[in-house]
């Protein structure tokens, strides 16, 4: 507990140090090494990362997608996944004794579903500006962590129905709804104290709390998917964790499973169903 409490005050000391350069290329590099991170514990832990050529176009994917189609009027996007595509059914022609079509469908799940993912992080700074995008980051990470955390403890002290045994026997329902709930109350929490200290951040922000209290389980519930998601793949592959970066808590992609789920979700709110306003 000592040592994932430790690691848990340096992973958000760096948060701070980042988030304190919001509205700089700070947040694009951060993304960029995050997803570069994540995908080389996929790649690594999945034995993917013998295919050094296979690897290498991972990896460089994972570090510009995050600065494709960032603007509205030049969505590369589309133009990108073309040629994509096409590079990695060439591989697969040029190695296909050494190359499964598995390992080519999962690189470009990872290296396009993480960064992408992610990359919702500077969408919503982007169409926002800084003080609302910085809420709408913060709610995102919130929701995975917060889940995470109240599941944890709920479960360990009254967990006694198994959610998923196969996919994670560790999961209960009762950290589920533990989880869901710890979830709700600390998002109206932070929610009401980042509304207080905004007018000091430059844009004083108006919150819909019944719309915040709507969204919160949806995004509890979603983040643990993202959770389950990626426990089904690391028993797939019979490992614990992606990588050891974070003592305690495992890889990044350990880390983040969640919030690769709730960053998309909160980027979709935001344009359809806004909790905050100037």
């Amino acid at each position: 507990m000592k040592t994932r409490v430790l690691s848990a005050l340096v992973g958000i000391a760096v948060l701070i140090v980042v988030l304190n350069f919001f509205e700089t290329p700070v947040l694009n590099v951060a993304i960029m090494v995050i997803a570069l991170l994540a995908v080389y514990e996929f790649l690594t832990a999945t034995k993917i990362s013998h295919n050094k050529l296979l690897s290498a176009v991972a990896y460089l994917v994972a570090a510009t997608f995050p600065y494709i189609g960032l603007k509205k009027e030049m969505n590369l996007l589309p133009i990108f996944l073309l040629p994509y595509i096409a590079l990695l059914f060439l591989i697969l022609l040029r190695t296909h004794k050494d190359t499964r079509v598995e390992d080519v469908a999962m690189v470009f799940m990872m290296s396009i579903g993480i960064p992408l993912s992610l990359s919702s992080a500077i969408y919503l700074r982007d169409n926002n500006g800084y003080t609302m995008g910085l809420f709408y980051l913060l709610l995102a990470l919130c929701c995975a962590w917060y889940s995470d955390t109240g599941a944890y403890f709920v479960g360990r002290a009254w967990g006694k129905h198994k959610l998923c045994p196969q996919v994670s026997p560790h999961k209960t329902v009762e950290g589920l709804v533990g989880g869901l709930v710890t979830c709700i109350l600390l998002n109206l929490l932070t929610a009401f104290i980042f509304q207080k200290v905004s007018g000091y951040l430059g844009v004083p922000l108006q919150i819909n709390y019944l719309r915040l209290l709507l969204i919160s389980p949806l995004a509890s519930l979603i983040s643990v998917l993202g959770d389950l998601s990626f426990s089904m793949i690391k028993r797939g592959f019979s490992i614990k964790d992606f990588g050891n970066i974070m003592p305690g808590h495992g890889g990044v992609l350990d880390r983040f499973d969640s919030v690769l789920f709730t960053l998309p979700f909160i980027y979709a709110t935001t344009l359809c169903f806004p909790v905050a306003a100037v």
